[in-house]
């Protein structure tokens, strides 16, 4: 019999000691390793790291396990170079900074590692799992004990979820059969490309996902919805899914999820379709603007600044519809402040998910057969930590902050802002070029300007990402007929504050000004504009 020895059940959790305080002391030791090389102040940690390339060559599997006291310092460095999220100075995306109590509770999902399979496996975290799903729904309307739902991998499984379910719906055999009938997906230019993505793994086919044109306000357009459902059905094709953006990524932009729904039920009707489309709204990164939805906006107990809150305010006007949809998707590890991945789907007829009541057994309608216990254990948490007040006020600080930033922006002078009417809390803005450049048309121009904006996060990485913003290729603005690279920064921070925003936009005008030492505006050799924004999607405007 091979004898087990005590350095590889060292590496285990011991049932019968309190070995936790072994595992608090290695956590200590590897934290403590990580900052001594992390400025707390930089959007990044130091970025002077090895060739990615190298690294990947170098890496064998060693023929001995490494002693345990070797794992703080080998732990550590997985963490060079990673995004400081707490940090005011990341601004890279809708990014989770999350809240410390999921921290904890992720920490200890890991440790005890709950499966979600099934009931006999999960601990209390199935249990919680339908907690959170009965509470969400009930909270936004629908009847909770038909509603029902379950925790997955991501937004985008959310979406396919969304997109199954419509599929059952107006083609039942395809689940045995395939999808051999002609059908279609309507989504909107501003929606996320997911949805492309997963009508090519569920076999629709991404032409098949028909992109409707939106709005000034980049909405969708419902006279626009409702001729091509008529176009479609005429020719034969089935609409499984009419995916809905609930607050898209850069704009927070949310479709009138009512109008929509009760523009299908109308035309199910009067086209004589012997199935009902499936309304799915893409509410990822808006949910906890639902919070708001009894906000008594004239009395405004919060004190919520007026531009903040006429913000808000719009973006719930349609997000208090999210009841009239058949489906729609959360990510907790976006602004719910959890830690990735914490993603739900939620159905309003849960029959529809699981063929039947009883959801004790998730490997039978889930997509994933194991699945990890930390996303609903920690979107519990987060919502018993922030409750409807405590979302509701990081938010209405998030926004104002948001909104000081842009003018501080604009009135630099400097900056042009391109998202003017977005409402959420992120900013995209382009460097106005310096006077006295000479441009022979306006394809030129694009040209030079999105070369100009890229060099300035080129320039940031090289002085070690002080800040951390991203960078947005082919958005269309009024400025130019064709589109210009943007700066975006997000503000997500809860350390996000005026005189964080003051801080930055001093740092970048400074920055302009090296830059515009630098950058040779007469080069010719720049890549041209078919190159620079040769992409399959059409990204948000």
């Amino acid at each position: 019999m091979v004898k087990l020895p005590k350095t590889i059940k060292d590496l285990f959790y011991n049932p019968k000691t309190d070995s936790i305080s072994s595992l608090l002391q290695d956590i200590r030791k590897t934290h403590t390793l990580i900052l001594k090389n992390t400025d707390l102040l930089k959007g990044t940690l130091p970025t002077n790291l090895e060739s990615n390339e190298s690294a990947i060559q170098d890496f064998r599997i060693p023929n001995e396990g490494l002693p345990k006291e070797s794992f703080p310092s080998l732990i550590s460095r997985l963490f060079q170079g990673v995004s400081r999220w707490h940090s005011s100075r990341t601004m890279y995306n809708v990014a989770p900074p999350p809240i410390l109590p999921t921290v904890v509770t992720k920490t200890f999902t890991s440790l005890y590692n709950p499966n979600l399979a099934l009931d006999t496996a999960s601990g209390k975290s199935l249990i919680t799992e339908q907690k959170v799903i009965k509470a969400i729904a009930e909270y936004i309307g629908w009847d909770w004990q038909k509603a029902g739902g379950t925790f997955t991998w991501g937004g985008k499984a959310t979406i396919m979820y969304g997109i199954k379910l419509g599929l059952k719906n107006c083609s039942p055999n395809s689940s045995a059969q395939g999808v051999k009938e002609d059908v279609i997906v309507l989504s909107t230019e501003s929606g996320h490309p997911a949805h492309i993505s997963d009508a090519d793994w569920l076999g629709i086919g991404t032409t098949n996902v028909i992109r409707l044109k939106t709005d000034k306000d980049t909405r969708v357009d419902i006279n626009e919805m409702e001729k091509v459902i008529k176009e479609k059905t005429k020719e034969g094709k089935k609409i499984a899914t009419i995916i809905v953006s609930g607050g898209t990524t850069n704009n927070m932009v949310v479709d009138p999820i009512e109008m929509v729904v009760a523009l299908r039920d109308r035309l199910a009707i009067e086209l004589n379709l012997n199935y009902t489309p499936h309304v799915h709204v893409d509410a990822v990164v808006a949910f906890p603007w639902i919070f708001f939805k009894d906000y008594d906006f004239e009395l405004n107990v919060l004190n919520v600044d007026a531009e903040a809150l006429e913000r808000i305010s719009k973006i719930i006007k349609d997000l208090r519809g999210l009841y009239r949809a058949d489906s729609f998707g959360i990510d907790f590890h976006k602004m719910g402040f959890c830690p990735y991945i914490s993603s739900v789907f939620m159905i309003k007829d849960k029959t529809l998910l699981s063929g039947k009541t009883d959801l004790r057994w998730p490997f039978f309608y889930s997509i994933e057969n194991s699945r990890p216990g930390d996303g609903p254990n920690s979107a519990y948490v987060a919502l018993n930590a922030l409750g409807v007040t405590g979302f509701q006020i990081i938010i209405a600080h998030l926004t104002e902050i948001a909104v000081h930033l842009q003018k501080e922006i604009e009135k630099t002078g400097d900056f042009e802002v391109i998202n003017k009417t977005g409402l959420g809390t992120s900013l995209m803005f382009v460097p106005r070029l310096p006077k006295g450049i000479l441009i022979k048309n306006l394809e030129e121009e694009a040209i030079i300007r999105n070369s100009y904006t890229t060099s300035f996060t080129e320039k940031l990485s090289t002085l070690g990402n002080p800040y951390y913003i991203d960078k947005i290729p082919g958005n269309s603005t009024g400025a130019s007929p064709y589109p210009l690279t943007s700066l975006k920064s997000y503000i997500i921070s809860p350390y996000s504050s005026i005189e964080s925003n003051l801080e930055f936009v001093s740092f970048m005008v400074t920055l302009k000004k090296k830059i515009d030492s630098e950058f040779d505006f007469t080069n010719k050799n720049i890549e041209s504009i078919d190159k620079e924004f040769a992409h399959p999607l059409k990204q948000e405007k």
